[in-house]
């Protein structure tokens, strides 16, 4: 019998020996400003509201980054200037003949050529591109008292602004080219030309790409989150592009793993999911097997760049800050397991083959007392 218990001692401290390798995945939380594969880990506490660089909290109290650069303090009075292909129409008053020199086939003014020449009678041709309107009439007004006319009275103005354009595409109601003409363009009043946005339109993903680089903007969290759209000015060549909402869906999502009622993928609605709500979203935190001080959320900044944020929950308020932290795409949510949940599984798994090795030593045990009586 002492043999028995020895055996059974030996084969508990050989798997409790293993606790550390219990049957689940445990976070192993680098040093700040480590480096993983190449990649620098920098690490966070959303408790203690450290949302990182350039990460929007949901109250809207974040600055704006980089679209800061899009927005002007009040919106400018512009002189538009007339370029290349744009439509000019002059009026000589009281002289038809100049105003109209064909009659009714006359279009609405003449057209700019490609090297911003005009040419109008008696005047001769005009270097039209880059003078406003006021200096064409200017112009014009010179050369025609020089040549045939006394005190002229010349108006000059724009009817086809071709010149200058920015191009919306996407899920909107007409996309295209939209022109410009004196007054400022804002983003609304772009998305406003071609007709607003379609049913299937996601404006929660607009990008308005300019040069090289592309600014992603919420128009519908817009008036929650303080986005001045008003005064976020677009120009020239600018392009916005809306998606679809089929589309967008593909990539808006959260991955929640660990200790949590239901592990798989959340999606993102209206480019809006705080952790609490993804939390929440896939069942909760486990009683009995999730840590409170072990909630983090992975995130792929860049290529070069790994942002770990932690959350202790064990102080309840904690959760408010975790309602006020937003995910992004891709974002990876894990909740590690208690010392407790290790024990448990551990031990589940160690029964089973504690029982067949006592059984089996009970068994030879008896079989040697049979023996015996035998022998007797």
């Amino acid at each position: 019998m002492k043999k028995m218990s020895l055996g059974l001692g030996l084969v508990a401290a050989a798997f409790l020996s293993g606790c550390a390798l219990g049957p689940q995945m445990q976070m192993s939380v680098p040093a700040d400003s480590a480096e993983y594969n190449g990649m620098k880990v920098q690490l966070h506490s959303v408790d203690q509201g450290d949302f990182g660089k350039g990460v929007a909290s949901a109250d809207g109290s974040s600055e704006l980054g980089d679209l800061k650069e899009l927005v002007v303090d009040s919106l400018p009075d512009l002189e538009y200037r007339i370029g290349p292909l744009d439509m000019v129409q002059v009026v000589v008053w009281e002289h038809p003949e100049l105003t109209s020199p064909m009659g009714q086939y006359q279009p609405a003014g003449q057209k700019v050529t490609t090297d911003g020449k005009l040419f109008y009678p008696y005047a001769g041709e005009l270097q039209a591109a880059g003078l406003t309107a006021q200096e064409l009439r200017a112009e014009i007004t010179k050369r025609l008292s020089d040549k045939i006319l006394n005190d002229p009275q010349v108006d000059v103005r724009v009817t086809g602004y071709n010149s200058r354009k920015m191009f919306v595409a996407g899920s909107v109601e007409r996309p295209g080219f939209v022109s410009f003409d004196e007054n400022p363009m804002t983003i609304p009043d772009a998305i406003a030309r071609v007709g607003g946005f379609s049913k299937e339109a996601d404006p929660s993903a607009l990008q308005l790409r300019r040069g090289d680089k592309v600014y992603n903007i919420n128009y519908l969290d817009a008036f929650k989150s303080n986005l001045p759209l008003e005064r976020m000015m677009v120009q020239p060549k600018d392009q916005i592009f809306v998606p679809a909402l089929s589309e967008t869906q593909k990539e808006q999502k959260v991955y929640v793993m660990g200790e949590v009622g239901r592990s798989g993928i959340v999606n993102i609605y209206s480019g809006k999911l705080t952790l609490a709500e993804a939390l929440a979203s896939a069942g909760g935190l486990q009683a009995l097997n999730a840590t409170s001080r072990g909630v983090y959320v992975i995130r792929n900044t860049s290529e070069k760049q790994i942002d770990v944020f932690q959350l202790n929950a064990k102080n309840a308020m904690a959760l408010a800050m975790a309602d006020r932290f937003e995910l992004n795409p891709r974002d990876i949510v894990y909740v590690d397991a208690s010392g407790l949940a290790t024990w448990n599984r551990l031990i589940s798994l160690i029964l089973p083959s504690v029982q067949t090795v006592y059984y089996g030593m009970l068994a030879t045990h008896n079989a040697y007392i049979v023996k015996d009586d035998i022998t007797k």
